[in-house]
Formats: C-alpha cells, structure tokens, sequence
C-alpha cells in the first residue's frame, strides 16, 4: 500500500493539536492506514480522551472531509452528517457536543440542511414495540450539538433555518420509517387515515384533508380501487391532503402520488420468499404521508398549492 503522506492540520485545528501538545497529529499518524489523513468523507478516528485537572476528560474525533481541494460529490454530504450522529452515538454518557467543520463547507443552506437531515435520520429509532432491553436508544444523553465552521457563515439566521429544515424534513422521513415499520395488526387504512387528519391538524392550517370512504368511491366509479379492498376488515380510504401556503397567488399545482396496499386485502399467497415483509406495500403511501409531515413542517413560501393524494387499499 502508498504510505500516506505526514498529516498536516490547520487553522483552528492546528491551534487546537498545538494546544493538546501534537495529540491530533499523533492520532492522525497512529491510524494513517484507515483514516488517510481524512480523505474519505465520513471517516473517523478512534476517540481520543483528554483528561483535564477537575474537570471529567474531554473527547476529540477527527473526521474525514475528503482530499484537499476536491468537490463535494453526491452522498459526501449524507456520510458527513452520518458520521457525526455516529459518533455521538458510540460515546456514552456525552451530553454536548461541537463539531468544527472546516471552510469547506462554507455557509451553503444546502449542504447544511443536508447534514442537518442525515445527523437526525442516524438517530432514528421505533421502539414502538420493543420492551426491556431490546429498546435502542441512539446518544440517549446527548443534548446538545453545536456546529461551528471555521471562518464563521455570512449570514447565522439563514444557517440556523438550515439546520431546522433539515430536521423538519427528517420528522417527514422518520413518519415514513415508522408508517412502513407497524404491524398489521396495528396499522389499517382507519389508522392510516387517522395519521393523515393528524398531519393536517399539525399543520398550523396549511394543509386540508379530505378522505373518501367506500361509498364515495362507488359514486365515482372506481370499481378497481375498490375491488383489492373486498378481502379486508376495514373500508378502504381514499385521501387527499392539500398544502396550500396562508398568503399567495395560485399559479401551478404540484402532485404527488403514493399507493397503500395493506396485508389483509384477502387472496392466495403465492408469494415464495418475502411473505413477511409484504408489509411494505405500503410504502408508496407512507412516503407520500411523510413528504405531507415535512411539508407541513416546513410550510414552504410557495405560490402553488401541493397536492399529495393517497390510495389506500387494505
């Protein structure tokens, strides 16, 4: 293998390894192999503790921003804030954290937005139907986390709305996880409906909801539709939520789609591997669900109304 090259650190990092006597640049070398001077984006270092004189020992991690003076390329982001979340998840009993990110990432909103996203999507966990020990709890002391980028940003009320979109977002994503995740024994298309009347009430009146039932679906001729329904316990729904922006001139309408097939629509199996993870038919509809949670989140200044309509057959 090419021996790496002597790590060499800057800026506020150098002044930091100068003040801990050489220990990042000792770290650095130590696992050169693996880390390569941080030239894979999202790679880390073991943790390095420094004990401090009546005071409990400090922790620092190095993390990978990739090669000097090359762009950033898709998914370096999403691996960035992955690792982050990583990290403060690994170290017990932290209850603050502060990444320092170099100027490379700069004050662009959507590199932040994105880091924002994947550090909260790292740390999701459904622990709906877990008891005891099986329950998982990602940083479960963790707090706070400050991020600070080397140079400061232009403009702090526009990084920190950043740093929020990206948690909205990730409430939308999470929805998803946790709609695709429930037993059917569980979920249903009432509960289904009913998680989507509470998007709408969430909202803060932005979103509208209207949900079919089965003989809505009947006056309308939706013979298709309504025939996978048959075989199930509960009716089918048919929703449709609506965002639409509090002030704003209509001029373009956006749609989006997803199907919700249930698993007690009835019929043979003739599925020959899978069978228990069929519960994913849903998928299309909890996708959409959870584009509606972060739109409702979110409540984007757009001049065009949303639409986001579901079919749920169970």
């Amino acid at each position: 293998d090419k021996e790496e090259e002597p790590p060499v650190l800057t800026g506020a990092a150098e002044a930091l390894d100068e003040k801990l006597g050489g220990a990042l640049t000792d770290l650095m070398a130590e696992n050169a192999k693996a880390f390569k001077n941080g030239a894979g984006v999202g790679s880390t270092t073991p943790t390095l503790r420094v004990a401090a004189a009546g005071s409990k020992a400090k922790r620092y991690v190095l993390v990978g921003l990739g090669k000097e003076g090359k762009d950033w390329e898709d998914g370096d982001i999403t691996k960035l804030g992955k690792a982050i979340a990583s990290k403060c998840s690994a170290e017990k009993k932290v209850a603050a954290a502060s990444v320092l990110l170099s100027g490379k990432v700069g004050d662009d909103s959507t590199v932040l937005s994105d880091i924002s996203t994947a550090f909260y999507s790292t740390l999701y966990a459904d622990n709906r139907y877990r008891t005891g020990a099986k329950k998982e709890v990602p940083a479960e002391d963790l707090k706070t986390v400050t991020i600070a980028i080397e140079g400061g940003v232009s403009d702090q009320s526009s990084a920190d709305a950043a740093i929020a979109a990206g948690k909205s977002l990730t409430m939308g994503v999470s929805l998803t996880k946790d709609i695709v995740n429930a037993p059917h024994n569980v979920l249903n298309s009432e509960s289904l409906a009913d998680t989507a009347k509470r998007i709408a009430k969430e909202s803060g009146g932005t979103i509208s909801c209207k949900i079919l039932g089965k003989k809505e679906c009947e006056a309308r001729g939706m013979g298709s539709y309504l025939g996978v329904a048959r075989g199930s316990e509960t009716e089918p729904q048919f929703i449709h939520l609506t965002y639409k922006p509090k002030s704003g001139k209509v001029n373009k309408k956006v749609a989006v789609v997803g199907k919700g097939l249930l698993f007690d629509t009835g019929g043979y199996n003739i599925k020959t591997a899978m069978m228990e993870l069929m519960k994913f038919d849903c998928g299309g509809s909890a996708a959409t669900l959870g584009a509606a949670r972060a739109v409702g989140e979110l409540r984007p200044r757009v001049s065009r109304p949303i639409s986001l309509s579901l079919r749920v057959r169970i």
